[in-house]
């Protein structure tokens, strides 16, 4: 028998051993006498979100409602077994009263590869907690008001910007908003002044439109995928999960900033600033006040172990902030100034009450801010519809039975489909209809998820709400937003992009109002 023919002996019996054991795990869930839908052979439950023919969150959804009836159902991402939780009550067990048994997620990273992977929204175990622990005071009420001065003038520049668009033309402000939230986290992550609005070329709106390009086949896209279907994968193959031109960059951009900071003792209103803060007294100084009860409960014995704060992992949370707060913030901005445009009485409240709070305030401070309660609806009606981040992962870190006597074992991997429960109409009546009112009184726990819950809600989320508030104050005073006739309805989804964002733009109108003339 020739060489040759032994080498195909070799490859066809790897393939049918491969494809036994696919074989074997697509009856994961169906040997378990757990619900799920059946998957196609390497493509799972639904190949048109793995082939980006849809966007992953309407993927999502189809076999949300073919478990309709079930709290909770099984389903493969290409070969890999996710068991779906349907139900809020179940819900809030994965993400507080049984955190312990899921607090990691399924990511795996390599810091010597992808040193910028090293960051909270990936980190797993004891050091996730450590980091969590040590991290959450530089997001504090006290610390936010103590960068709203940095975010103000940002947002003073973007009107200036929206300004010279007034003029009652079909408008996408899209890039105009992304170039707005990148001066904030340039400014209040990275301690300098990136001038996006005014250069839409800068280098740090450059690394985002890198990071987020959504016009089609992408890496960023393909290793989120497999990041998340294959975590292994990556590994294996020593891949980056980032272009190695935007981690060159944030890499020597922070390190430079660092260094400057320590070499001159500047200081500024930043994160940065914290960080040093932080690397160097190993807490971050902070009133017991500025902490809210939620954030204070969900970091009670986080920090089990000693963590050394280099450098390195100092980046990778400027990073991670970076990556977390401009494209998702700008997103929700988009969304919302849409809707406001469709729904003309709603966009007149909300006004009234901003103007009614200046004129009491004689500004929008940050403490005026805390009391547009109409606007703090919109945003959340807003981000029910359009959640950035359509989903919630989870890893079970110990076994665990579900009061309904499913079981799960350690190492499986749980989705909480966010996009699908905030549209689900047996929790928000009529969910295709723009009601802010719904959000006069607190949704059912565990239905409304857009920053996660529990001890791993998203750190940011407090700065993003203020970064959106400030900004659509002062727009809301000077403004209105009219409908364009280029809109298709529904909002198609772009699959090309993780965050949820419109395929066709989103038209509008900007028109100055009459005493901002």
């Amino acid at each position: 028998m020739s060489w040759l023919m032994y080498i195909v002996i070799a490859a066809f019996s790897l393939l049918a051993l491969a494809y036994y054991k696919i074989k074997k795990m697509f009856r994961f869930y169906k040997d378990r006498n757990i619900p799920y839908v059946e998957p196609k052979f390497l493509l799972g439950s639904d190949p048109e979100g793995v082939l980006f023919r849809t966007h992953i969150g309407d993927s999502w959804d189809k076999i949300y409602k073919q478990l309709e009836g079930k709290p909770m159902g099984g389903f493969f991402q290409t070969v890999l077994p996710f068991l779906m939780i349907r139900d809020p009550e179940y819900v809030n067990q994965v993400l507080i009263s049984s955190f312990d048994h899921f607090f990691d997620r399924n990511f795996l990273i390599d810091e010597e590869i992808n040193p910028l992977d090293a960051h909270l929204f990936l980190l797993r175990g004891n050091r996730w907690r450590f980091l969590r622990n040590k991290l959450s005071p530089i997001f504090s009420a006290g610390k936010l008001r103590w960068m709203f001065e940095e975010m103000e003038k940002c947002g003073d520049v973007f009107v200036e910007c929206i300004d010279k668009l007034a003029d009652g033309k079909d408008r996408d402000v899209l890039e105009e908003l992304a170039r707005y939230a990148t001066d904030v986290i340039g400014s209040c992550a990275f301690g300098f002044e990136t001038n996006s609005l005014s250069d839409p070329n800068s280098q740090l709106r450059q690394m985002g439109r890198d990071l987020f390009d959504s016009t089609g086949f992408n890496w960023t896209q393909i290793s989120f995928l497999l990041r998340f279907s294959v975590p292994r994968l990556l590994l294996w193959l020593k891949l980056r999960s980032i272009p190695s031109s935007v981690e060159n960059f944030f890499c020597s951009t922070i390190s430079s900033v660092l260094e400057t900071r320590r070499k001159t003792g500047l200081k500024r209103r930043d994160f940065v600033q914290l960080l040093l803060q932080l690397k160097e007294k190993e807490v971050v100084e902070i009133d017991t006040n500025d902490v809210d009860q939620d954030e204070q409960e969900n970091n009670q014995n986080n920090e089990v172990e000693k963590i050394e704060i280099t450098d390195r992992l100092l980046m990778a949370q400027s990073f991670v902030f970076f990556v977390a707060g401009f494209e998702t913030t700008s997103r929700t901005l988009h969304f919302l100034i849409y809707q406001l445009a469709h729904h003309p009485e709603i966009q007149e409240r909300a006004r009234q009450e901003v103007l009614s709070i200046k004129e009491k305030h004689a500004q929008f401070s940050y403490d005026a801010l805390k009391h547009m309660t109409f606007l703090d609806n919109c945003i959340s009606e807003t981000l029910r519809m359009y959640p950035p981040i359509v989903m919630l992962n989870r890893e079970c870190t110990k076994d665990f039975s579900f009061s309904d006597g499913t079981s799960i074992k350690k190492g499986e991997q749980i989705v909480i489909p966010i996009y699908s429960i905030q549209r689900d109409p047996k929790y928000f009546p009529e969910p295709m209809k723009y009601n802010p009112d719904r959000f006069t009184s607190d949704p059912q726990r565990g239905a409304y998820l857009p920053f996660g819950d529990g001890p791993r809600i998203c750190i940011g989320k407090r700065f993003a709400l203020v970064e959106i508030k400030i900004v659509m104050a002062r727009l809301l005073e000077r403004y209105s937003f009219e409908p364009s006739s280029l809109n298709k309805e529904p909002v198609e989804l772009n699959p090309w992009t993780n965050i949820l964002s419109p395929k066709n733009g989103l038209w509008i109108k900007i028109q100055k109002l009459n005493d901002c003339k």
